[in-house]
């Protein structure tokens, strides 16, 4: 017996590493591998996530993580422009729709869905659906996909929207409170005015040869070019300026008028999307061609977007009804140093303004076959005293 124990004895040592290797083996076995995967074009909105943390005293180690590309997201059967998919003991993966709007918009749209889905796979932060005063949201982590500000009027207003990712309560910025409102009535002096009448005649028409150009057309009228061909036709009658298109595209008239930007002024023009047709109807101004314009564009389901042609757009879904059956009044006031813009009468989104490029100004409209009718536009200096006298055409317009 004495024998037999000192033969366990004498073992007793390796039994014990044995169990211990055993437990080291178990666990090594659990222990999951991290993997980072991220493509190319993605990785410097994710090192700028990290370094726009580390601003605010945040640390972030993202060593852990996919983003991959897929087509066709949905979550809660609404389709989405990124989805953040996170499962216990595997690589939180990011897809991306780079076919979507929210990717193609602008450098800076795509910095704001790469953003969004990192909150969720990164700092695990839901939705959140609160407003500011001006009714922007409150967040990044908005639960739809407008984009919140762009690289032109709107840029301003990043500074809040990144601090609010790494701290949920950062206060209000000051730029959303605004007291601005539509039926202030100041005095004003008008610079231009348009109501398209008379139409233009027959003779005019019978007198000029069109050329067959969707940019160009050979009818002058006032200072607008009109004309048509087998993709747009562009005309004047019935008290009205009409732009009618063939196919899918954007098409607008230009005209040309100098704005003192050194003061106040507003920019009104009544326009409407004939019938049940659908596009974007669109006013454009302070550019040096259709290439640099600003523009403030209306869909038909009352998502607006405003921004700078090349440059990328703000959006914002106003929630209101687009008139199909009488017209829409675009409003753009610029009082001091900032813009305030209204659809019909109702306040949409204050931005900052910016110098013009040029004198051009114009209307137009994107999307399908569709067609614009356009009633008047209405230029005018404002001053911000207190006085409540309206102008004669104020007064007459319709």
């Amino acid at each position: 017996m004495q024998a037999l124990l000192r033969f366990f004895s004498g073992y007793r040592p390796y039994f014990v590493l044995g169990g211990i290797l055993f437990l080291f083996l178990s666990c090594n076995q659990n222990r999951r591998v991290k993997v980072y995967e991220v493509p190319n074009e993605v990785q410097p909105f994710v090192s700028s996530f990290i370094i726009e943390a580390s601003k605010r005293g945040k640390r972030l180690i993202v060593d852990d993580l996919i983003i991959t590309y897929k087509y066709n997201i949905f979550t809660s059967q609404v389709q989405a422009a990124g989805l953040c998919r996170r499962r216990f003991g595997h690589t939180p993966i990011i897809y991306i729709d780079t076919t979507t709007v929210n990717w193609k918009a602008s450098k800076m749209a795509r910095e704001q869905l790469v953003f969004h889905e990192l909150c969720h796979c990164i700092l695990d932060r839901g939705h959140k659906k609160d407003t500011l005063d001006n009714g922007n949201y409150a967040s990044i982590m908005k639960p739809s996909g407008e984009v919140l500000y762009g690289d032109v009027l709107s840029k301003y207003k990043r500074d809040y929207y990144i601090d609010e990712i790494f701290n949920p309560n950062t206060s209000a910025p000051v730029w959303s409170f605004v007291d601005e409102r539509y039926y202030e009535k100041y005095n004003r002096d008008t610079l231009y005015y348009e109501n398209f009448k008379p139409a233009v005649t027959d003779s005019l028409l019978s007198n000029n040869k069109l050329i067959d150009t969707a940019v160009y057309d050979s009818i002058h009228y006032k200072d607008w070019s009109l004309g048509q061909n087998k993709i747009v036709r562009r005309w004047v009658q019935n008290g009205r300026l009409e732009l009618e298109t063939y196919q899918k595209g954007t098409y607008y008239i230009p005209f040309y008028y100098h704005i003192p930007t050194n003061e106040n002024f507003e920019i009104r023009v009544k326009m409407m999307i004939v019938g049940n047709k659908k596009g974007q109807m669109a006013l454009y101004w302070g550019g040096s061609s259709s290439k640099d314009a600003f523009v403030f564009q209306v869909n038909e389901s009352g998502i607006i977007s405003i921004g700078q042609v090349g440059k990328g757009m703000a959006s914002v879904n106003s929630k209101l009804s687009i008139n199909k059956s009488f017209y829409n009044e675009l409003t753009i006031r610029k009082v001091d140093a900032f813009y305030y813009f209204y659809l019909n009468g109702q306040f949409i989104d204050n931005l900052m303004f910016e110098p013009f490029k040029g004198d051009l100004l114009g209307v137009g409209i994107s999307g399908d076959a569709t067609e614009l009718w356009v009633n008047n536009i209405l230029i005018s200096h404002i001053y911000t005293g207190d006085s409540t006298q309206l102008t004669t055409i104020e007064k007459e317009l319709p």
